[in-house]
């Protein structure tokens, strides 16, 4: 999450605005570099250097689409997706349009994976955060 750390605030300065507000919290030089590098060539210069850097790029879209296609699962969550499943979501366009193919591929690329391998590890990455993340957000519910 703290990835996004001025999307909600300031949409149109994402990737920006991050710098000034994690100086504010004394973040290190390269926890900035990061967060800064995960919007790389969609709002940010700030190329991805560091494996984790190019996981973040290579997921954040991703993540979006995986979750969609979660959500139109009967069971509503990851854990009984397959790849296959995410794959026929992938190449349908119009579904998640707003998650860029391009990016994901590119990110794939960039770590050195295939589609396969990133759409797996991000698959069960998900699932095994599902709980707690529903957890977390049932508390700010509250």
């Amino acid at each position: 999450m703290l990835h996004d750390v001025d999307f909600e605030c300031y949409p149109e300065e994402h990737c920006k605005k991050a710098p000034e507000l994690l100086k504010e919290i004394d973040a290190s030089e390269e926890l900035i570099h990061a967060v800064c590098s995960h919007g790389y060539g969609i709002c940010s210069e700030v190329e991805p250097k560091h494996e984790m850097e190019k996981i973040l790029f290579a997921t954040d879209e991703l993540t979006g689409l995986i979750w969609a296609a979660a959500k139109m699962r009967p069971s509503k969550s990851t854990k009984d997706m397959e790849v296959s499943s995410l794959k026929k979501k992938f190449k349908d366009k119009k579904f998640a349009a707003g998650c860029s193919r391009e990016i994901i591929i590119k990110g794939a690329e960039m770590i050195g994976w295939d589609l396969n391998t990133l759409f797996e590890n991000t698959i069960l990455a998900m699932r095994e955060i599902e709980d707690k993340v529903s957890e977390e957000l049932e508390k700010i519910k509250e």
